[in-house]
């Protein structure tokens, strides 16, 4: 079953699970892998130029290199806001700040 998301926590953990990062081909949202795919940009523009276009992105999870940058105008948009894209983002956010490590014995991580 394909998804649409324009969450953009979602679409930053979609693009880190698969080895992507954020790129503009031609002023239009892409995503680039290894040294090709497009321009390599920041998020911001990345989501600036989704916005700008009014698009959400699409994907198979059977076939997620299939993913695409599609109108959002219609689509039933999947994750938006969900529970299971935020937990996901305090995941991120705990690991990225050291706190999300086990102490000795599995015991809570040092402070």
């Amino acid at each position: 079953m394909k998804r649409a998301t324009s969450d953009r926590g979602e679409i930053i953990h979609f693009a880190g699970e698969h080895g992507l990062s954020p790129a503009l081909a031609e002023g239009a949202p892409a995503f680039a892998s290894g040294h090709g795919g497009g321009d390599r940009c920041g998020w911001e523009a990345l989501f600036a130029a989704m916005e700008a276009r009014g698009l959400a992105l699409a994907w198979d999870p059977e076939d997620p290199s299939a993913a695409a940058f599609v109108p959002r105008q219609g689509l039933p948009l999947a994750g938006h806001g969900s529970p299971g894209g935020l937990a996901r983002s305090g995941r991120f956010l705990r690991a990225l700040l050291g706190r999300d490590r086990a102490g000795p014995a599995g015991g809570p991580a040092p402070r």
